[in-house]
């Protein structure tokens, strides 16, 4: 397969990776789909995006019927298997094995730049397959000026579930994330991306790992204005904070009750498409379509890892949130960042710029959340012209 060759002799084993569901679960889930009941009518589900509620009921029974009788899963699985992609097995720090999976581009150039973009929750690899697909229209393998890395995050679909018996944090999956990029030849040098979660990871690749060279972002989270800001000034009253974190009851579950909500919701393909597919439409600045959304759950609920893909949220707002992070520190690091409008956190260039060397950054005027699904082509741009400014700097450092 064209761009499957990695340019330099790896140092881990890499198996070729198709994603292959068996019949049997596919019927399964339909008989699943079939079976669940739809709960009854009432105030808050009638128009309840609208509201401000959630997910409308009739938009449920109406998606119910599309995932029975129009969606096609084989489609979709063989667009996704359109894409190289593989399998690893990394040693954290304490010699638990993990394995890797991740979706690749790399060029015939062994000069190219490697780039290792990291999706969020409730995304996947596949966030990016659009984007892949945009950058093999644009380049040829022998032209292709990147080596291009999208790994599944530990919890995720293919890559193994954080372990049973300890904790498990972002820089764990930095190490992991940074052994895969040395073990596939790229310890000279690499940059990393991401978004929501993948922004967390990224920052800790750039904090804790020396041959990544610099970062961008299309998401930073803060918890308040940082100091030195205008709106550090201002007072934030309790109907302010309630008002601004309406939209993060997810993620106070995720954070509190990670074991309610993981068999909750991963006990029903119903239950995933409310809870997920409510995201996708409050957080896009345009809805995807039903095939995109139906995608995403199909994969969470074939690998039953909706329950293992919260795990980060207990250092946000939940029972770890005292452990520090990368993002408690001044990234040093050259840092690119991209401001989508819609975003959930829509923080603005002079926040980042305090706690960054911020020495790129671009305002667009649409786009949210799921920028590399919304919007590959914008943010591939942004991250192209970055990687441009940045790399010829940072890769002569050692």
């Amino acid at each position: 397969m064209l761009y499957s060759t990695p340019p330099f002799e790896p140092t881990i084993k890499l198996e070729p990776f198709k994603v292959s569901i068996p019949d049997k679960d596919i019927e399964e889930l339909k008989t699943f789909i079939k079976y669940t009941r739809i709960p009854k009518e009432t105030f808050e589900n009638i128009d309840g995006l609208k509201k401000g509620f959630g997910v409308d009921k009739k938009w449920v029974e109406e998606t119910k019927e599309y995932w029975l009788n129009q969606y096609d899963w084989r489609k979709n699985e063989s667009r996704i298997n359109s894409q190289p992609a593989f399998t690893t097995t990394i040693k954290n720090k304490d010699g638990l094995e993990y394995t890797i999976h991740f979706a690749a581009l790399f060029s015939e150039n062994k000069n190219a730049i490697p780039i290792i973009l990291s999706h969020g929750w409730p995304g996947a690899f596949i966030e990016f397959l659009s984007l892949m697909e945009l950058v093999r229209k644009q380049y040829k393998p022998d032209e292709l000026p990147y080596h291009l890395i999208f790994p599944s995050t530990s919890g995720f679909l293919f890559s193994s579930s954080p372990p049973l018996d300890r904790e498990f944090s972002l820089d764990n999956v930095g190490y992991l994330y940074d052994q895969l990029m040395k073990g596939l030849g790229f310890g000279d040098g690499y940059i990393a991306q991401g978004g929501d979660i993948g922004s967390h990871i990224t920052n800790e690749l750039g904090y804790g790992h020396k041959a990544c060279k610099a970062i961008h972002l299309n998401m930073r989270a803060f918890s308040l204005p940082p100091a030195g800001t205008p709106e550090a000034s201002k007072p934030h009253g309790l109907e302010e904070f309630i008002e601004s974190n309406q939209p993060f009851g997810y993620n106070l579950e995720h954070a509190t009750r990670p074991s309610t909500i993981g068999l909750v919701v991963g006990s029903s393909p119903i239950s995933l498409l409310c809870w997920i597919g409510e995201k996708f439409l409050t957080w896009s600045d345009q809805d995807p379509s039903l095939e995109t959304i139906l995608t995403f759950i199909n994969l969470y609920w074939f690998t039953d890892t909706f329950p293992s893909s919260i795990w980060r949220y207990r250092y946000g707002k939940g029972p770890l949130r005292h452990i520090k992070s990368a993002e408690d520190e001044y990234m040093s690091k050259p840092t690119g960042y991209s401001y989508f409008p819609k975003e959930i956190t829509p923080v603005p260039v002079h926040w980042v710029e305090k706690v960054a060397n911020l020495v790129w950054s671009r305002e667009h005027e649409s786009g949210g959340h799921f920028a590399a699904l919304e919007k590959p082509e914008i943010l591939w741009a942004d991250v192209e012209d970055f990687v441009k400014q940045v790399w010829p700097t940072v890769s002569s450092k050692e």
